[in-house]
């Protein structure tokens, strides 16, 4: 089931030529479940360094807190709005889980589509995501308390089998 998901969500990237500058908000590309374009807002009331949710309009968004975890590498930020973006990908939002092993299945969706996202668009190698990798697992609970997710281990080359498209 997982490795299903894992495979349309790296479909989903493949096709929804992500554009992603490094430090900047502007130019972030996210798309629904449906394939629309989710707004992306600056927030800096938000508590998380991006959150996802649908205005009263149906409209999917993002909102983005650029203070929150800037100590991060540029990398490992885009990494956790790449997470977010894929729990509207992946209709997350719109759908219930059904129990705890569901919901840390689809918390893992969202990392492997992250990575993925990153890795494919040629923005990092498998060096850059052990990089990430290390760099979120060393962050404290306070730096927790801004990343979406809850706290956990990530592990994203073994997990997620991201291979070179040659």
């Amino acid at each position: 089931m997982m490795k299903k998901l894992i495979l349309t969500a790296l479909f989903l990237v493949g096709f929804s030529i992500p554009v992603a500058a490094q430090n900047s908000i502007e130019n972030l590309y996210c798309s629904d479940y449906h394939g629309n374009r989710v707004q992306i807002i600056p927030d800096s009331s938000a508590r998380l360094i991006a959150e996802a949710g649908i205005s009263t309009y149906g409209v999917p968004q993002i909102r983005i807190n650029p203070m929150q975890l800037k100590d991060l590498s540029p990398n490992a930020r885009i990494f956790a709005i790449g997470h977010v973006c894929a729990n509207l990908t992946l209709g997350h939002l719109v759908r219930a889980v059904e129990n705890i092993y569901d919901h840390y299945d689809r918390v893992g969706n969202a990392d492997c589509s992250a990575a993925a996202k990153l890795f494919y668009s040629g923005q990092v190698n498998k060096k850059g995501i052990d990089a990430i990798e290390e760099e979120i697992n060393k962050m404290s609970r306070e730096q927790w308390s801004h990343f979406p997710g809850p706290v956990r281990v990530v592990v994203l080359n073994e997990v997620c089998e991201l291979k070179p498209m040659n």
